[in-house]
Parts: C-alpha cells; structure tokens; sequence
C-alpha cells in the first residue's frame, strides 16, 4: 500500500512538474516580450504636412521671397504664423490685419488674433 502511494504520488510529481516548468517557461516568455515592447518603442516616421491652404484671387499675393512680409513687403520682424492658413507675417503687421479684418490677408479664411503664434525660429 505504502509503494502504490508512493508510485501514485511520484507519478503526479511527474505531471506537475512538467506543468509548472511550461507555466514558468510560458510567464517568461511572456514578460520577456512585454519589457521587450516597454523598452523598445517603434519609431513611426511623421506624418506628411497637410496640403497648402490655396491662396484667394481676391487675396494679397505671397512675395517671391520668403523672408518678406506679404503685408508690409519688407523683412519679417517678429515674425507669427496665422494659424488657420500656415502664413507667415509681421507680428505687429498681422496683428493690425486681424484686429481690423477678422480674416487671413491671403486666404481670406476667417480669423482672430488668437490665432497669431510667435515664431522664434523663422526659415
């Protein structure tokens, strides 16, 4: 009787260990790909830019140089972006603009000086 039990119980054993070596084995690969993603993150290449808002035919022309300002056609001091159409401009030019027009002088979209953004770092 106290062989059979011992067989029996030698027999479970056997099982079980197999069991807890494919748990251990199946937890590690498990956290072993999860730091893996944790700690590698992948790199998505940016988006593309949107597309150029068009300029309106009833709009003021851009200069062919892009340093000027479209408004007062000299080079760009303080330079802001209008957000709703990407342009760039004088801060004081684009400003005095808004304030009197509520539009964009080029796209003629609608606009307000809340939307006028300091650039520090003009192309």
């Amino acid at each position: 009787m106290l062989l059979s039990c011992t067989y029996a119980v030698l027999d479970y054993a056997q099982t079980g260990l197999v069991a807890a070596v494919f748990f251990f084995k199946m937890m590690e690969w498990w956290y072993q790909s999860a730091e893996e993603r944790m700690s590698a993150p992948t790199v998505y290449p940016p988006p593309p830019p949107p597309p150029r808002p068009k300029v309106a035919k009833e709009g003021i022309p851009l200069p062919p140089d892009r340093t000027l300002c479209s408004l007062c056609s000299q080079r760009r001091a303080n330079a802001s972006v209008l957000v709703v159409s990407g342009f760039v401009f004088c801060y004081a030019c684009i400003f005095k603009y808004v304030s009197q027009y509520k539009r964009c002088p080029v796209t003629l979209m609608p606009a307000t000086v809340d939307q006028i953004r300091r650039l520090f770092h003009d192309l």
